[in-house]
């Protein structure tokens, strides 16, 4: 197995960044939508989600365990439902001109976002389809030090990302774009991202 360990790092380097830009693009989204003070919130559960999604494909693994790829697209409907909740709610609090509705709106905004740890979790997870696709079988390699250097690969790619989150989505000009776009951005891009990964998985042929 040792002499596997190059090509094994390798892959898993590949299968990591495959499966985690678009969390990385819109996990960055909601930090820019987000207050300063949030945005290490945000970066926590999306390592939480990530743990969460590793953990289910080592377990999977373990027990050679085979997720059909249109059942695990299911899990597109949580950013979806996130998404759409964000909508909704946003239209429901009035007209963001309207003095009124501003307490209500704010509140509407926080929602729309996905403010907090347990929402960049959910996202994180709900995007995870093809992260359960990619890791079951390279937890299936076998041997000790395979199985650590791949988890030591994923550690440090978690890393990386939540350094490129936490920079890319607390930058002025970041922070600046997703001001013009409206707290309407992140819930639409939810509601996309949802809605690819049940396409990709083919999860609207169970309908």
């Amino acid at each position: 197995m040792a002499a596997g360990l190059p090509a094994d790092l390798g892959i898993a380097a590949a299968a990591f960044v495959g499966t985690n830009i678009d969390n990385c693009v819109v996990t960055m989204a909601m930090v820019a939508g987000a207050p300063l003070e949030r945005s290490h919130r945000i970066a926590i559960g999306q390592i939480v989600g990530f743990i969460i999604l590793v953990a289910a494909a080592a377990a999977a693994a373990a027990v050679l365990y085979e997720f059909s790829p249109a059942v695990v697209g299911l899990l597109g409907l949580v950013p979806l439902a996130i998404g759409v909740r964000g909508l909704v709610g946003l239209r429901a609090a009035g007209p963001p001109g309207d003095a009124a509705t501003v307490p209500r709106r704010r509140r509407a905004s926080d929602r729309a976002v996905g403010r907090s740890l347990t929402a960049a979790a959910l996202v994180t997870i709900g995007a995870g389809g093809d992260n359960l696709a990619a890791y079951i079988p390279l937890f299936r390699v076998g041997g000790t030090a395979n199985l650590l250097a791949i988890v030591a690969v994923f550690a440090a790619g978690e890393v990386a990302v939540t350094a490129i989150v936490l920079a890319g989505g607390r930058h002025p000009r970041t922070r600046t774009s997703m001001t013009r776009l409206g707290v309407v951005a992140v819930p639409v891009l939810l509601c996309g991202i949802g809605v690819l990964v049940m396409v990709e998985a083919g999860t609207f042929s169970l309908l």
